[in-house]
């Protein structure tokens, strides 16, 4: 048993240092891993944290020269241009000029085919329709002969012509249909009158046979009774009464023959005033259509001689086989090419006229046209593009209609050989360029209360790279063109400036470079 516990012990005795010597590698481990953690943390915080920063965008302050000049450009216009124009339609067969070429007055500008123009062959041919349809209505068979005579000789009636006529035909149709209706009211008058004595007559008739019939009853009362007289008395007026009823009949038979005869002749009379208003209506109708025809007829005649006379004016306006210069110029704009046709009334050349202006505008700030004076001179800005004779002066300076509280209008005459209108032109107006040692571009230069400054970028080492600064310096602004502004400012020279930034940048902030 001792012998084994001292074997345990020799064994433990030697474990003893190798525990201690894994304990203090794992303790170097952690360390090692502990030291990288914190190294990765720091590299990715520092990215993240340039991320974040504002972005820039430098340029270094560089010398340079300054040109206060005002720029623009316009297009060229003319004063009284003229407009070469034909007044028919023809064919281009050769162009003479080009575009720039000066012309003296009979200069041809276009050749044209040798043929009549599109309007001309239209007129002739309209001319022909107006006289078929002339013809074929004079001669239809409805036009009486003597309205024929009338168009045909070259009468012009005048409305007032008609307007007698046509009233004389109307009054003789009233009165006939006046006389018509009157004859019939004699006929509706007289039956009426007719029915109305017939009526009367039966009446009168119809009362002996009443008294007739109540004798005959007394008569046999008094046969019956042996009343001899009275018989004979009521005997005498059966025969008065049947005398007196024979006159009625014979009356009534008279009456009647008067009054067919009376009708018979208002009947005729009818017969008369129905035949006159049936003439006086068949004469209206005749004269009416007769003064329609006349009319449509003599309006053809007429447009017929005014298509003669259209057609003579085209062909003394005809330009013949050439359009030729009217006027002594420059040729700023020829629109036609051999082979295209010409329309009535369009353009198809204008003439720069001699003598006449040539002028440009465009637009400046208010603050620009203050330093400027109308006949001050300017020059073009691609100075190579034009000859000696350039010259460009300032004549007017006006509100800008588009903008007229912060811009004005630049209106320069323009006189050189080498413009013509319709081409854009670039003019320079102002002050002379001047050389400087500070130059920095214009959205460089910020303002505060405290005046105008310059943010200049700075750099400081890092054990993880460089870090730029903005630090602000104080300037004086010399001179400003368009692009840049000169200053006096504490730098050296070869400082980069800010110019954008993605956000507010201020002194001492920590920035981003743009091609970081």
């Amino acid at each position: 048993m001792s012998q084994e516990l001292q074997v345990k012990e020799n064994l433990e005795q030697e474990r003893e240092p190798q525990k201690s010597g894994n304990r203090k590698d794992m303790v170097k481990n952690i360390a090692i891993a502990f030291l990288s953690v914190m190294l990765i943390l720091t590299f990715f915080s520092n990215t993240i944290m340039n991320y974040s920063l504002p972005q820039v965008a430098t340029q270094q302050i560089t010398s340079g020269s300054i040109s206060p000049q005002i720029r623009g450009t316009g297009t060229v216009s003319a004063d009284d241009p003229y407009n070469v124009t034909v007044n028919e339609t023809r064919k281009i067969s050769g162009v003479a000029l080009k575009e720039g070429a000066h012309v003296e007055i009979g200069d041809v500008i276009y050749y044209l085919e040798d043929k009549e123009s599109k309007e001309l062959t239209e007129a002739k041919e309209k001319l022909d329709e107006l006289e078929l349809t002339y013809e074929q209505s004079l001669f239809s068979g409805d036009v009486p002969n003597d309205v024929i005579s009338n168009v045909r000789s070259g009468r012009d009636t005048t409305y007032d012509t008609y307007q007698k006529e046509l009233a004389v035909a109307i009054d003789n149709y009233n009165n006939a249909l006046n006389a018509d209706n009157a004859a019939q009211a004699d006929i509706d008058f007289m039956t009426g009158k007719e029915g109305y004595d017939l009526a009367g007559n039966s009446y009168n008739a119809a009362t002996p046979a009443y008294m007739t019939a109540q004798l005959q009853y007394e008569l046999t009362v008094a046969q019956q009774n042996g009343d001899d007289d009275r018989a004979e008395e009521i005997s005498k007026q059966l025969a008065e009464l049947t005398r007196d009823s024979a006159q009625l009949t014979n009356y009534g038979t008279q009456q009647d023959l008067s009054y067919d005869q009376k009708l018979a002749l208002l009947n005729q009379q009818k017969a008369k005033t129905v035949a006159a208003l049936k003439v006086a209506e068949t004469e209206k109708e005749k004269l009416l259509k007769s003064i329609n025809t006349e009319i449509s007829l003599c309006q053809m005649r007429d447009k017929i001689t005014e298509q003669r006379d259209k057609i003579a004016k085209l062909e003394e306006e005809s330009v013949g086989s050439s359009v030729k210069a009217p006027v002594k110029g420059t040729i700023s704009s020829l629109s036609k090419v051999a082979g295209e046709s010409t329309s009535a009334d369009e353009t198809i050349a204008v003439i720069q006229v001699d003598g006449k202006d040539m002028t440009t505008s465009f637009s400046v700030t208010n603050a620009q046209a203050q330093k400027l004076k109308v006949g001050d001179a300017a020059k073009p800005q691609n100075i190579w593009q034009f000859g000696e004779d350039f010259k460009a002066t300032l004549t007017g300076i006006k509100n800008d209609k588009t903008d007229p509280g912060n811009k004005k209008l630049l209106t320069f005459k323009i006189e050189s050989k080498d413009v013509t209108p319709g081409q854009s032109i670039s003019l320079a107006i102002g002050e002379r360029a001047v050389d400087y040692d500070l130059v920095v571009p214009n959205s460089a230069i910020k303002t505060d209360s405290n005046g105008k400054f310059i943010l200049v970028v700075t750099s400081k080492s890092s054990p993880l790279g460089n870090r730029y600064m903005a630090s602000r310096v104080d300037v004086t602004v010399k001179a400003q063109d368009d692009n840049n502004t000169a200053i006096a400012a504490a730098v050296e020279g070869d400082e980069y400036v800010i110019t954008t930034a993605t956000t507010l940048v201020k002194a001492g902030d920590q920035v981003r470079l743009a091609n970081n």
